[in-house]
């Protein structure tokens, strides 16, 4: 692959602010308002607009280049840190500066057109600014964050896990179904328009009964509590009015203006499964399990609910997973 040639797409518009509104029992709140399946196609990050300019592969490739800049790139020089992403596009003009660590390229807009700077790490700087072990999911992380490992003893799968505000949550979504000896089977899991390779990039959905058991031994579902003082960590920690940006991982997601994951909780818009069996959601949304007292809902994280809860029970629709240590 010739990733000089690859596209870019964060998209990202400086100063875009977002209205939050709160979950209500009406059908245009929460996943009860479903539209066509076939609009939750496989994304490969577009433009937020028509109206943008983008810039196309060939416009990457003759973008000037200037051999002035500064000559080694230190961490945090650039607003956004791009790791392991392909299919993007940065859209000119916008404020935002961008570097990749794989190409060792930053980027930047002047104007409408989009300047490429080569631009190696420091030296004494680490290559990657999250962990060696860093996947897609977990792109553009604060430089402080340290991801750790959880297998699954059931299955041996392996995820990422990282502490946020003095709590361990898995980094990526739960993806188990069934123990390797068949001890633990759990019938109501799915993966995204039922197409297998949509569990292993996105992790599994599930409908209440089996959520509840899911998580590995030394896992829980998150309560309330939990899911609420997370949102609050991040946005004190990254001094943001929401807490969307830093929750979520860079280049998958519609809107990638909203999405820096300086948490490195990593959220990925792995959408929902209606009771009806309906999909929706892929690209723009996340739903999360989490408990109160016993009961199960669904938590939000979108371009409009910065990580809300649903004020309904719908335990026949099924949601991600993340579990948090206990």
């Amino acid at each position: 692959m010739n990733f000089r040639n690859m596209s870019l797409g964060c998209s990202v518009a400086a100063g875009l602010s977002f209205m939050m509104l709160a979950c209500d029992d009406s059908s245009s709140s929460g996943p009860d308002a479903l539209v066509d399946p076939s609009s939750s196609s496989q994304y490969i990050a577009p433009a937020s607009s028509d109206d943008e300019l983008q810039s196309s592969s060939s416009e990457m490739k003759d973008a000037p280049t200037s051999s002035s800049a500064v000559q080694c790139y230190k961490d945090g020089m650039a607003k956004v840190t791009l790791k392991s992403v392909e299919n993007v596009k940065i859209s000119c003009p916008n404020s935002m500066t961008y570097y990749n660590y794989d190409l060792q390229v930053f980027y930047k807009c002047e104007g409408s057109a989009l300047i490429e700077i080569d631009m190696p790490p420091c030296e004494n700087e680490p290559p990657d600014p999250c962990c060696s072990d860093a996947s897609n999911s977990s792109s553009s992380v604060s430089s402080n964050v340290n991801f750790r490992t959880l297998q699954d003893a059931r299955d041996g799968k392996s995820y990422k896990t990282v502490e946020i505000g003095g709590k361990t949550w898995m980094a990526e979504n739960l993806n188990f179904s069934r123990s390797t000896d068949g001890s633990v089977v759990l019938n109501s899991t799915f993966c995204y328009d039922d197409v297998p390779a949509n569990c292993e990039k996105y992790g599994r959905l599930y409908q209440e009964d089996d959520a509840a058991k899911a998580c590995p031994d030394g896992w829980r579902i998150p309560t309330d509590e939990e899911w609420s003082a997370l949102r609050n960590i991040v946005k004190a920690d990254y001094g943001v009015n929401d807490a969307n940006a830093p929750l979520r991982a860079v280049g998958v997601w519609e809107d990638n203006d909203a999405a820096t994951n300086a948490s490195g909780f990593s959220a990925l818009p792995s959408g929902y499964r209606a009771k009806t069996g309906q999909y929706d959601g892929e690209g723009t949304k996340a739903y999360f399990w989490g408990e109160s007292n016993m009961l199960y809902y669904g938590w939000i994280l979108s371009r409009l609910y910065e990580l809300d809860k649903e004020s309904l029970i719908r335990g026949y629709y099924a949601y991600s997973v993340r579990c948090v240590m206990k």
